[in-house]
């Protein structure tokens, strides 16, 4: 749709297009358009060389990525000088434009909803099925990947926003065009399709309406299998001429309970385990990881996870657990009264005081998915927020082979958690198993290369590191095209490109994947550490707190991640005190005790904590015979990736000195 403005003017909703008045422009280079829709869609307005052309030319190494991109800009110069706008603002790091001479109909959505023109907003998203910049999405893996999801978080964004005023609205025509607004976006949306049924058979009669839900209907079931649910059926049904006057439907889907958030914004869901000894306890941790990893996906909620130990629990124990400001708890309870034991999911609102609803799940896994579907429904309906309905079904979309290959990664979990030599091997064993059974079980992929990272720490020296990383790089690539909307698997990617010492790709994926759950534990402190190593100390320190805030009960790895965190920072006896609760779970872990105590002139317990550190790298060591100090330090001075060089010499000045000490 052509965008009126005296600058230039872009459409992003759709295909891309650029235009200046009625005159469409041409940029050389797809690449140069993409980087448009980047700077526009961002928001950031000016991004640095080295992301931009991590995001276009990921394939690339980074000379041929950084020429590519250079060209790429002198397209961009080209149109700034004949069109004779002044949007372009380049520097030796940074690109940029002037947002106040280009016009997107983004921005033009943006205040036709502003303005409740809802039929302005309907002609503006006339192609919203088709995404955001159709035609540039096979620019690049990387770019490709995050327009998907920015496509996903504008249809959920705007999705949950004219919902809401589709339920506060109470003229008619209006509560049509809201309703005809969000079937472009979404065309199975429940509500949506609720009222346009009414409004189609009120004005042009029910032969009309059931012409509409018949289409509805078979674009259901060939886009997604389903029929239609209950409530729609019933509706059509009443509406039946002699069916008498059509009765107000009152299923869950049409009416939500009175629900405010304490904290303005999203919602805060806390999913806490009764923990208890049980030869079954690994699959009570699994069923709350993987629900925690299902509700992540939607971003209009937060979502962490804690533990309660007790044996009688109380409103009030659950409430205490959840902690402050959190909107609604799930607790996730093993019943082995029955055989087999069976688990059950009792979810409490904290603002109403009482319980929402309580579900029974089998410990079978092969039941899980659809629990979690039906908890993600009823959070939504709890919250008064509206999820796509194609995000929601796609949880329980799986393969034929889907349950055996998940109860082989529910057991390479489990395995991969323990950090040694001999559990580590077991879990590739089972996450290849896993994939040989479904080969689109993406979690599949994602644990396996989070395994195959980690294989550099825990068996230190072992000949096959650079080809474990390889491999892991290609299996956490191969579980993003599969699935990009798990936050996990843009942190095992990212992961990959870390430790390839690619540091744009690397902040750019654990970026993204705190964008999908920001309130996830796992992900903050991968982020925090990450972004220690890349020399972002600040942000580091930040989302490190934040994620003890989230935990107050980690595991012992994540006081691992920050002794390393608080180290370069500064913080050494921040350092100390961490590496003391992590203890031996890896084998670096008394290094950096070591190297701070020895920066804090504290000599002779950083040579106990050198001595301790030289007898766990010696008993994890997979290399040719046993490493001696000099082996042990000049390995600790270089094993991490870390970005800066002061970083680099500071770790190296202490463990130096520890090593003089003990």
């Amino acid at each position: 749709m052509t965008i009126s403005t005296d600058g230039l003017a872009i459409r992003l909703i759709g295909g891309f297009e650029l235009r200046k008045g009625a005159e469409t422009l041409s940029l050389g280079k797809r690449k140069a358009c993409a980087i448009l829709a980047y700077l526009l869609l961002s928001g950031r307005s000016r991004e640095t060389r080295g992301r931009l052309a991590a995001l276009l030319w990921s394939e690339q190494d980074e000379e041929h990525a950084r020429g590519s991109l250079r060209q790429c800009i002198k397209d961009l110069r080209r149109l700034a000088t004949e069109t004779r706008l002044n949007f372009l603002t380049v520097d030796k790091l940074v690109l940029g434009i002037d947002p106040t001479s280009i016009r997107s109909d983004m921005d033009e959505l943006e205040r036709a909803l502003d303005d409740r023109n809802y039929d302005r907003a309907l002609l503006l998203l006339g192609k919203a099925r088709d995404g955001l910049c159709a035609g540039l999405d096979d620019c690049d893996p990387v770019f490709d990947n995050w327009l998907r999801m920015q496509s996903t978080m504008m249809t959920d964004r705007l999705v949950t926003r004219l919902a809401a005023w589709l339920a506060a609205e109470t003229d008619p025509r209006q509560r049509k065009s809201i309703a005809a607004c969000i079937l472009q976006l979404d065309p199975f949306f429940d509500d949506a399709v609720v009222e346009t049924i009414r409004r189609v058979c009120q004005e042009s009669g029910y032969a009309r309406a059931r012409a509409f839900f018949e289409r509805y209907a078979a674009e259901l079931k060939a886009d997604m299998d389903l029929r239609p649910p209950g409530e729609i059926l019933r509706l059509v049904e009443a509406l039946k001429p002699g069916k008498g006057e059509e009765k107000q439907a009152t299923g869950p889907g049409l009416v939500q309970s009175e629900h405010d958030s304490r904290i303005p914004g999203k919602p805060m869901i806390a999913i806490i385990i009764a923990r208890r000894e049980a030869e079954n306890e690994h699959l009570q941790f699994a069923l709350a990881t993987e629900l925690l990893a299902s509700i992540s996906r939607f971003r209009h909620w937060t979502a962490l996870s804690t533990e309660l130990q007790t044996s009688r629990i109380s409103f009030e124990d659950v409430r205490v657990a959840a902690g402050e400001n959190v909107d609604i708890g799930v607790l996730i309870r093993l019943i082995d009264a029955d055989v087999p034991a069976v688990f059950e999911i009792s979810c409490y609102d904290f603002l109403q005081g009482g319980e929402a609803f309580r579900l029974t799940v089998p410990s079978d896994p092969s039941s899980w998915r659809s629990a979690f579907n039906e908890v993600c429904a009823r959070f939504s309906a709890r919250l008064q927020i509206a999820l796509s309905s194609a995000r929601l079904h796609r949880i329980s979309q799986t393969s034929p082979n889907h349950f055996s290959a998940y109860d082989c990664w529910l057991d390479g979990q489990r395995l991969s958690i323990m950090w040694r030599k001999d559990t580590e091997e077991a879990a590739i064993a089972r996450y290849e198993e896993a994939i040989r059974l479904d080969p689109d079980l993406s979690c599949a992929y994602s644990s396996l290369a989070a395994v195959l990272n980690s294989r550099w720490i825990v068996v230190p020296g072992a000949p096959s590191i650079q080809q474990d990383l390889t491999r892991a790089f290609e299996l956490a690539k191969r579980s993003v095209l599969l699935d990009p909307f798990d936050h996990r698997n843009q942190v095992n990617l990212a992961w990959s490109h870390l430790l390839a010492r690619r540091w744009d790709l690397a902040d750019f994926h654990f970026s993204l994947a705190h964008e999908q759950n920001a309130g996830n534990p796992a992900t903050l402190i991968a982020y925090a550490l990450a972004s220690s190593f890349m020399g972002y100390h600040e942000r580091a320190l930040e989302l490190s707190k934040r994620c003890f805030e989230l935990n107050p009960m980690p595991d012992a790895h994540y006081h691992g991640y920050q002794a390393t965190i608080a180290f370069l920072a500064g913080d050494l006896e921040g350092c100390v005190d961490a590496a003391a609760k992590c203890d031996q779970l890896f084998a670096d872990i008394h290094g950096w005790s070591a190297a701070a105590l020895a920066l804090l002139k504290r000599n002779r317990e950083a040579g106990d904590e050198f001595r301790r550190f030289l007898r766990n790298l010696s008993a994890a060591w997979q290399g040719q015979g046993r490493p001696d100090r000099a082996l042990a330090v000049d390995w600790f001075s270089t094993a991490f990736p870390i970005r800066h060089p002061a970083d680099q010499v500071k770790l190296a000045r202490g463990i130096e000195l520890a090593a003089q000490s003990g």
